[in-house]
């Protein structure tokens, strides 16, 4: 069919199909699909982010300071809210639909003939569990495939630099043929245990396999464990290694304002653009890089550091709408973040009542999220996002029952935020949470209602 005929309905129906295959996680097939499509991840200056929270709260504050500073700044972070094309911008315009389904027909076609010639299968190097996970098979993943498209789309663009977000892991994601300029790990907890390892260890040394042999790495990670892995994979590659609240550091002035410290200079009263006392760990780790980069040639003016971090836009992250009722929407997705989330909520937003709109992925710890939020809930809405991995209502309604809230089921996600509407009075808070997905159904909501700009 020709590309002017085939819809980016048809387009994602295709990606998103890719789905059904899971996560299997490997350098090989990318690798041979990257080299087919003429490597155009190589040579791409960039700055590559692991870490179990705040990959893209970090990454969107280095892509402001970057793009301030007037240099072309490709982004690639995962999973989208609301549109696929999200997932891939340009100096913070998402790649044209047009250009998905050409990119999507041109990659198709390389995997076709790749596939024909037998140069690509299905082996994968999994993760230390892998053993232990059944999956259909697949030549490339969703995730391979929306790499390999965000390289060729950061190449055709020309960018100087490019910030990208591993999907899983490290070691064995698929961005990890990129050969960054700096590494940053954000902190690092329990999560896809059946993929990374069981314990904090085996997961740091997952996350630590995006290091390179002498390139710098930056960490806001803080557990023993955690650093004495990284410290010692720095040591064995030769990697200069620097540690937040070491090496570099910010102090609270007030609200969302910062003191910032880093390894050369002094930036105080900053003012950050997102909300939430833990973005002062995340501007810190992205000011840090924004200072490693200037010594690489990024050059970068303290008005530019200013204005970056003040003006960021990341959707979805305690990102407040609305008043009378006030509307808060954050993708907590894991124990880590919701716990993040629970502090937020007993410190920074006061309210009357607490609604709670909670849809949470079925592969996530979902006892340990509820523990985290649904006690300060005074009344819990469960719902289900659109999505084939989202938990189901009696597994949600289980889990909760221990809390003994009141309790509504509500499957569809923004008619859960019209139920809590329709309940809340001028002083509650509604809270949707649990998942990015969850959170990104109702912010489509809220857009049509014109409640929020598309």
């Amino acid at each position: 069919m020709p590309t002017n005929r085939i819809s980016y309905q048809e387009t994602l129906n295709y990606l998103f199909g890719l789905q059904r295959f899971g996560i299997k996680l490997g350098l090989t097939n990318i690798s041979i699909l990257l080299r087919e499509l003429g490597n155009p991840h190589s040579g791409l200056p960039a700055v590559h982010i692991a870490g179990s929270n705040g990959k893209g709260s970090t990454a969107a504050f280095l892509t402001s300071i970057l793009q301030q500073g007037g240099w072309r700044v490709g982004l690639y972070t995962s999973p989208h809210l609301i549109d696929f094309t999200e997932r891939i911008q340009v100096n913070g315009q998402s790649i044209p639909v047009s250009r998905v389904v050409e990119l999507t027909k041109h990659i198709r076609g390389t995997v076709d003939k790749l596939i024909s010639r037998g140069e690509i299968d299905f082996t994968s190097d999994q993760g230390p569990l892998a053993k232990e996970v059944d999956l259909e098979k697949a030549y490339i993943t969703f995730f391979e495939f929306t790499t390999a498209m965000a390289f060729l789309y950061f190449r055709e663009k020309g960018v100087d630099i490019a910030v990208i977000e591993t999907g899983l892991g490290g070691r064995l994601d698929a961005t990890n043929v990129i050969d960054p300029l700096i590494s940053l790990i954000t902190p690092i907890s329990l999560e896809h245990k059946q993929y990374l390892g069981r314990t904090l260890r085996q997961i740091a040394w997952e996350k630590a396999g995006i290091i390179k042999p002498q390139r710098p790495v930056f960490t806001s990670a803080h557990q023993p464990k955690v650093l004495e892995v990284l410290r010692q994979r720095c040591a064995e590659l030769n990697s200069p290694f620097y540690i937040w609240r070491k090496d570099f550091q910010a102090r609270r002035r007030g609200p969302g304002v910062i003191d910032f410290r880093g390894r050369k200079n002094f930036w105080p009263n900053l003012t950050l653009g997102l909300l939430g006392t833990h973005q002062i760990v995340n501007a810190s780790l992205a000011l840090v890089a924004a200072e490693a980069l200037s010594e690489l040639g990024y050059s970068l003016a303290e008005e530019h550091i200013r204005k970056g971090v003040r003006q960021v836009k990341w959707p979805g992250r305690l990102e407040l709408i609305g008043e009378k009722p006030r509307i808060l929407l954050d993708g907590a997705h894991n124990p880590g973040a919701t716990k993040v989330l629970k502090k937020a909520l007993l410190e920074e937003f006061p309210r009357q009542r607490l609604i709670l709109v909670l849809g949470i992925m079925g592969d996530k710890d979902i006892r340990q999220m509820m523990a985290n939020l649904v006690p300060l809930a005074d009344l819990l809405i469960l719902t289900k996002p659109k999505l084939e991995r989202s938990a189901p209502l009696e597994v949600l309604k289980k889990e909760a029952a221990i809390f003994h809230k009141k309790m509504l089921e509500i499957p569809d996600v923004a008619e859960a935020l019209e139920g809590a509407l329709a309940i809340a009075e001028e002083k509650d808070l509604i809270v949707v949470s649990g998942s990015l997905f969850t959170v990104g159904e109702a912010r489509a909501h809220l857009i049509q209602k014109g409640l929020i700009e598309s």
